[in-house]
């Protein structure tokens, strides 16, 4: 299969890596000079360049590692170089604000989204060795997709190595990763900003480290998926709070019988996730 990996940063590289690995021919296009000669460097892809047109008419499969606002703008210059039997797919974090849109623009080419929910805190293809996707979850998003297109999907998500391949409609994928993704980036964030110390690192243990990797955040993507998504992700925040303030209240009010039943609550909901 000839694919194109528009957008050669973190991920798009780890695509292009695996994929290419994989077996398929795969190109690539970016507007970075560094990111299409390491790409070439490094073998991710047969050819790179910062002009797609040089290879959309000759593609199977087109994948857009880029923000989810610049999605569209690439379906409308590239429209008439699409093909019937060209199957277009992105990997972005949110969905409903495009999407519908972008099965519109994408004709006479199919459009079937995707999200693969795995990554680093790190930007850049020099990273995207780094990636590993075994055991990560491989969402996708369908509106009218066929049975075809779906099965090229499944199977892309195999040969990138994920560990589950899941089928949801686009606005419960938005509503949930809402809160697994964006609400957990959000505590990490405020969490790190709320320290007042200079000397913090000199006590930080297991605990900290795990729940602030994800504050070591790319700032332009993020502050485009929380805004992108933000009634979602609002009414999360809201919940969170909530839970926050039962937890203050029964610390204020030395209430250990409540503390127990928060943690013994969180306990049980978590490890049902496990099995």
């Amino acid at each position: 299969m000839k694919a194109l990996i528009v957008g050669l940063g973190l991920m798009g590289g780890a695509y292009a890596l695996k994929l290419k690995n994989k077996g398929y021919e795969v190109y690539g296009t970016d507007l970075s000079d560094v990111a299409i000669d390491y790409a070439i460097k490094h073998e991710y892809v047969l050819d790179a360049s910062k002009n797609p047109l040089k290879y959309i008419p000759d593609m199977d499969l087109i994948i857009l590692c880029i923000y989810p606002t610049n999605i569209c703008e690439f379906l409308k210059k590239y429209h008439d170089s699409f093909k019937s039997d060209l199957l277009i797919t992105d990997i972005s974090g949110v969905k409903s604000s495009y999407l519908e849109r972008a099965c519109e623009l994408a004709k006479p080419a199919s459009y079937l989204a995707h999200h693969p929910m795995a990554g680093r805190e790190k930007k850049g293809i020099i990273y995207s060795h780094l990636c590993d996707f075994k055991d990560a979850n491989f969402i996708i998003t369908p509106i009218k997709a066929d049975d075809k297109n779906i099965e090229i999907l499944k199977k892309l998500g195999a040969d990138l190595g994920f560990g589950n391949i899941k089928i949801i409609d686009y606005k419960t994928h938005d509503e949930m990763i809402g809160f697994t993704s964006q609400l957990t980036h959000a505590i990490a964030v405020s969490l790190v900003n709320s320290d007042k110390r200079d000397d913090t690192k000199d006590f930080i243990g297991d605990s900290y480290r795990d729940l602030t990797r994800i504050a070591m955040i790319n700032e332009d993507l993020w502050s485009e998926l929380f805004l992108e998504n933000k009634d979602n992700l609002l009414k999360h925040i809201a919940n969170f709070e909530s839970e926050i303030d039962k937890m203050k209240n029964a610390i204020k009010n030395n209430d250990t019988e409540e503390l127990k039943r928060l943690f013994i609550n969180s306990s049980k909901k978590r490890n049902e996730m496990n099995k």
